[in-house]
């Protein structure tokens, strides 16, 4: 199922890279299956992470983008780790060594069907060109609005549904799309984010729930 405000999305194979191009990779549906905005404390506490160490900026509130789990690494394969915010961290976010993108998030709550992407900690691909992708793939919610601490920045307005900005996550009409989301793939012509994951190296930070990472300081494990 995808959301029909998604239907200016070109539908066909659409690339993934780091910021400096040394990781390249294909998903083979260019439509998402959802985009939402999300102000929860791992998200944040991540992409902080990925910033000290020399990442891309962290947003205010980042924009997160769900595809179908169908991909082909191109290259820079032995630059990819994955990465766990603590022991019992859900989700595992695939890391560049190289310029501390982030990429491909995986999550058991995903299925093994379809994976994240950060927007802003990625480059993918334009659904038009000189068009922003805000344009052709709007967020449709915003959740875990209580999570929002305003030592972030000034909290920008979400450009949705008002209705649809919400204190945690999973409203009713979110199940509703749950259970309608196709549970297999169509066509699959690559291979899925786990068995990617089971190739590469994994890391796990140890860091606290919550707490800002301002600096490397701010970790207690180095990156390897």
């Amino acid at each position: 199922m995808f959301d029909k405000i998604y239907d200016n999305c070109d539908p066909t194979e659409k690339e993934i890279s780091c910021q400096c191009g040394e990781v390249l990779i294909k998903m083979s549906h260019g439509r998402p299956r959802r985009v939402m905005e999300c102000c929860c404390v791992d998200c944040y506490q991540h992409l902080e992470w990925a910033s000290v160490m020399g990442g891309p900026k962290v947003p205010i509130v980042p924009t997160l983008s769900y595809w179908d789990n169908d991909v082909v690494v191109v290259r820079g394969e032995e630059h990819l780790r994955v990465v766990l915010l603590r022991e019992d961290g859900r989700s595992k976010r695939t890391t560049a060594t190289c310029c501390f993108s982030t990429l491909m998030v995986d999550h058991p709550g995903y299925s093994g069907v379809m994976f994240m992407l950060f927007e802003e900690a990625c480059r993918i691909q334009d659904d038009v060109p000189d068009v922003p992708p805000t344009k052709t793939r709007p967020a449709e919610s915003r959740i875990y609005f209580k999570d929002f601490d305003t030592s972030r920045g000034k909290l920008p307005e979400f450009g949705g549904d008002p209705s649809r900005v919400h204190q945690t996550c999973c409203p009713k009409y979110i199940n509703g799309w749950n259970s309608k989301s196709s549970p297999t793939l169509e066509n699959p012509s690559g291979e899925k984010i786990q068995s990617l994951f089971e190739r590469i190296p994994q890391m796990i930070l140890g860091l606290e729930e919550g707490k800002r990472i301002l600096s490397r300081s701010d970790c207690p494990v180095g990156f390897e």
